[in-house]
């Protein structure tokens, strides 16, 4: 009886706290890049254009989740990664519920980001993949509305801009000049309200986790 002393107090002491720290474990809320509202925010300036030149209007998105991301055909680096990733975010959904999200680059560039050019640009990550545009006008009221922050900087020619060498108006005295812009991903629900955002676009698995569960609910439950 002496003997089973010692390992009758430390089961007596230590299952206690086991069973703490595995209830914290599956109690605790799981760290996730993305933010959901609640309720869904309705997005009064939808008012976009499509690569065929379709209007993209709050109706026009209806039935499906839409991922936007809001960047610009000429940028360097960040938007063809991102897309990139969005691209294999889209693949490794399951198929039952693939046709239910569409992925979306919103140019900040309508300057230069005409439907043809961003229909070339966004074949490349998918054929499914949507490029939107809108005259300054019509696009400004939306990114005020989300938060998209974004800004102009001119560059003298021959700056590696990412873009200038590929500028329509390169080399006829107009100015290059690149944008930079926020890498935060938003996700409007079926009734093209806005459900949920991401502000770390490199966390795969986050988007492809949620956009699994809620694709999975169907149209009518968001």
């Amino acid at each position: 009886m002496t003997r089973c002393r010692p390992k009758s107090w430390a089961r007596a002491v230590y299952r206690p706290l086991l069973t703490a720290l595995l209830t914290l474990l599956i109690v605790a809320p799981t760290a996730r890049a993305g933010t959901v509202l609640e309720p869904p925010r309705p997005v009064a300036h939808l008012k976009l254009i499509d690569q065929h030149g379709a209007a993209l209007t709050a109706d026009a998105l209806a039935g499906r989740w839409t991922v936007l991301f809001f960047g610009f055909t000429h940028c360097p680096d960040v938007c063809p990664t991102t897309l990139a990733r969005l691209a294999g975010v889209q693949r490794r959904l399951p198929e039952a519920v693939r046709e239910r999200v569409r992925f979306m680059l919103v140019s900040v560039d309508p300057m230069r980001d005409t439907p043809a050019r961003l229909a070339e640009y966004v074949s490349a990550f998918g054929q499914d993949f949507v490029g939107a545009t809108a005259p300054l006008g019509d696009l400004a009221p939306l990114l005020r509305e989300l938060g998209v922050s974004y800004a102009y900087t001119a560059q003298e020619h021959g700056e590696h801009a990412g873009h200038a060498g590929h500028d329509a108006h390169a080399g006829h005295g107009a100015p290059a000049y690149t944008v930079t812009h926020s890498e935060t991903l938003y996700v409007l629900d079926p009734q093209a309200r806005l459900y949920a955002v991401f502000t770390d676009a490199e966390d795969d698995y986050d988007l492809l986790r949620s956009l699994s569960t809620w694709a999975a609910r169907g149209p009518s439950q968001p």
